[in-house]
């Protein structure tokens, strides 16, 4: 499976990137459309990293390692609103799982729909306590791309099920972590959520004979997608679960994403 895979072997353009002022210095720093090394957190060291020199090998990388996949870029930066030549960069750094993470999104949902294109980019990178969350975020990378202006309500759908669901297991008494997407329904009839969503959630919804590879697609980009949510929170030392970052700087609060963007 390729979230096993991605985690055991340690993977590792012109742009408008706004004035020098607005932004700090590890601002774009995940940003492969600048053409710049992204950043490796996973750094081998010590005797490994001899051993590694001495038989001619160099360090892995995400760019590297993605690189043979069509939208790697897409899958690794995924821009749910605005473009790569937005002055301002947000990165949405979400835990499906995490309670907080509502309120860092209604404010990224509101701000976004009052933001224009121009101003500001806001990039997905989804983590996920509770795996199922990986389909779920691919899903959300591939309406990035597929389904222009699309992304963002389907990721307040998506949250907005998953405490539905979440709520109703446990007045069933059945509480649970969704790591599959079995976990993530309430009965034994109902389709899983990456499903439900292809036919509700965009226009033109996706047509039954393409949901299966879609699904597939879905948890691959997700899974690439939560190996750099992880390094995101390395590299910017973030410790809670979810998080915004806006032109290389953590918000202390959601609430001052609006007025950072002026």
């Amino acid at each position: 499976m390729l979230h096993k895979t991605l985690f055991s072997a340690a993977l590792g353009a012109a742009l408008l990137l706004g004035s020098p002022s607005a932004q700090a210095a590890d601002a774009n720093a995940f940003n492969p459309y600048t053409g710049k090394p992204l950043p490796v957190t996973r750094e081998v060291k010590g005797e490994e990293a001899k051993i590694l020199s001495a038989l001619g090998g160099t360090p892995r990388s995400i760019a590297a390692d993605a690189a043979y996949r069509a939208n790697w870029k897409e899958e690794i930066y995924p821009i749910v609103q605005g473009s790569t030549s937005s002055r301002h960069e947000v990165l949405v750094v979400i835990d499906l799982a995490d309670p907080k993470s509502r309120q860092i999104w209604q404010q990224v949902a509101r701000v976004a729909k009052s933001t224009p294109a121009g101003t500001a980019r806001f990039v997905l990178f989804g983590k996920s306590s509770e795996l199922y969350a990986t389909d779920l975020t691919g899903l959300a990378i591939w309406a990035a791309r597929e389904r222009k202006g699309q992304a963002i309500n389907y990721l307040s759908w998506a949250m907005q099920r998953w405490d539905t669901i979440k709520q109703g297991l446990k007045k069933q008494g059945k509480a649970r972590p969704f790591n599959n997407e079995y976990d993530a329904v309430l009965t034994k009839k109902d389709y899983p959520m990456v499903f439900v969503a292809m036919e509700r959630c965009f226009k033109p919804s996706v047509p039954a004979s393409e949901q299966s590879t879609l699904a597939t697609y879905a948890y691959e980009a997700g899974n690439i997608n939560l190996y750099q949510a992880t390094e995101v929170c390395r590299y910017y030392d973030i410790k809670t679960p979810s998080a915004l970052v806006v032109d290389g700087e953590v918000l202390d609060s959601p609430s001052e994403l609006a007025a950072r963007l002026k």
